[in-house]
């Protein structure tokens, strides 16, 4: 009776391996047809109620992105009283996280897949944490600074999250190039009318404060109560876009199921190794980082400038950023008419550097009178026009050196995210240590951050980026784009 159970035993496994052996075979003869297939299918074009719905999915971190630099240093400094070296960590220490998240998030997003559902979790999470930075807990300096890292925390790994699972999407969403140069335009889009939205909401908070010629004090602790309305007010539009993203947005192109657990089973860090040898990776990341940085210290600088200037309207904090991302949209919308005109998108991508640069020539000259609002405004123009070229041309370029290989499309956005995230809160925190604590010495401090940081920026991305080879910046219409390394 035993030898029979052996034998039945050993039939059983024998018959497990042979179905395996089967599914072995089925799964190679599935992923042999999947090779083949892109050379036999046309890719088709996202359709454009997808195109909205996916632009929707990114509005909440474009909100709080845009309160997060614009106000973070002038709140904590001037509301909540906390010295300009521990505000400067404090941002600091969110872009930390916000770069030390990031390749993690990629690598999970990658192995897990669902993006989709990664958008929803880091959601719920900015909903939980962002109105919590903008509080005045009134405790010791050291429990609301605890309190504030805590909050700053929570609220910048679930940035991250929403930002690498957005992001990942274009790739899977479309095989073509210039369907994807779509999606990244619409998104920024989204990005900039977002940001329109919200500094429009701020200047109907903040407007009417006088500071009587005192220059610093536009604001003060007394406006506690405005920040806690901008950031539940920026919290709301946020969750109700999140609604409208994960409800109108279908699944990806990919639906093999059996192909996609294969794929998710095992990331493939020897592509990922592959990328990170590549010249390229590290070109297109310098280049992200230069446009990020640029636009982020516009953001950050532009409200403690106004607050050490001649200007004395509280309302123009949020008026100028205002004129900024309106200038941005602008040309968001125009720079896809006039693209047909030029035969290469370096040549655009020059004009928006040289713009971003004399937006930077403005600042440093202005006359700090009467018409220093004047010069500012012209010098947002600058800023907006400028960093709308250069940011789209270079989400392009990211989703071209991606090509085809969506399998690690996250892991690889992390890594180029990875340095605009570490470095500008290095850059932060550096402007804030090296400010003097004399205000009559440091009385253009704010304007000479905003003037040379801009106009470094904006020339050294402009020169990595003429560096970038062809088939990065612009593949042809029909084809998809898989760049070989």
């Amino acid at each position: 009776m035993n030898t029979m159970m052996d034998r039945c035993e050993n039939c059983g496994d024998e018959y497990e391996r042979l179905l395996s052996e089967e599914d072995d075979r089925s799964s190679a003869t599935e992923d042999q047809r999947s090779e083949r297939t892109p050379h036999h299918r046309q890719p088709q074009p996202v359709d454009t109620g997808r195109r909205v719905a996916y632009g929707f999915g990114h509005v909440f971190n474009d909100i709080t992105a845009a309160i997060w630099f614009s106000y973070t240093m002038v709140f904590m400094q001037n509301v909540v009283g906390i010295p300009s070296t521990t505000a400067g960590f404090l941002l600091f220490f969110g872009q930390t996280v916000d770069a030390i998240a990031t390749p993690f998030v990629g690598i999970m997003v990658d192995k897990f897949g669902k993006k989709k559902n990664w958008v929803l979790l880091g959601t719920v999470m900015e909903a939980i944490s962002f109105p919590l930075i903008y509080y005045v807990w009134n405790l010791s300096i050291f429990v609301t600074t605890l309190i504030y890292i805590c909050a700053i925390l929570t609220f910048q790994m679930a940035w991250a999250l929403v930002q690498i699972s957005h992001l990942s999407l274009i790739p899977e969403l479309t095989d073509l190039s210039l369907e994807r140069g779509k999606l990244t335009s619409i998104r920024y889009v989204f990005t900039v009318s977002t940001n329109i939205l919200m500094f429009i909401i701020a200047w109907l908070v903040f407007r009417g404060v006088r500071n009587n010629g005192n220059m610093g004090s536009l604001i003060g602790p007394n406006d506690s109560e405005k920040f806690q309305m901008l950031a539940l007010i920026a919290t709301t539009i946020g969750v109700f876009s999140a609604f409208i993203f994960h409800g109108l947005l279908k699944s990806p192109r990919n639906t093999n199921k059996k192909l996609m657990y294969r794929q998710n089973r095992q990331i493939n860090f020897d592509k990922i190794l592959q990328f990170c040898k590549n010249v390229h990776l590290y070109q297109v990341a310098i280049v992200f980082t230069t446009c990020k940085l640029l636009i982020n210290i516009a953001l950050i600088y532009i409200p403690l400038f106004i607050n050490e200037s001649a200007i004395n309207e509280s309302g123009t904090i949020a008026s100028i950023p205002l004129v900024a991302y309106i200038s941005s949209l602008i040309t968001s919308i125009g720079v896809e008419y006039v693209k047909p005109y030029f035969k290469s998108d370096k040549a655009i991508f020059t004009i928006g550097s040289v713009i971003s640069i004399f937006g930077s020539l403005l600042v440093f000259f202005n006359p700090n009178n009467a018409l220093t609002y004047h010069y500012l405004c012209l010098a947002a123009i600058c800023f907006g026009s400028g960093s709308a070229i250069t940011s789209v041309l270079s989400l392009s370029v990211t989703a071209n050196l991606i090509g085809n290989d969506t399998d690690c499309g996250a892991s690889i956005y992390s890594s180029v995210t990875f340095s605009d995230k570490l470095i500008n809160g290095l850059v932060i925190i550096g402007i804030e240590f090296m400010k003097c604590t004399d205000l009559e010495k440091c009385s253009h401090y704010y304007r000479d951050v905003l003037a040379f940081s801009s106009g470094s920026l904006a020339l050294i991305g402009l020169l990595v980026f003429l560096t970038i080879p062809k088939i990065l910046i612009k593949a042809t219409k029909s084809s998809s784009s898989h760049i070989v390394i």
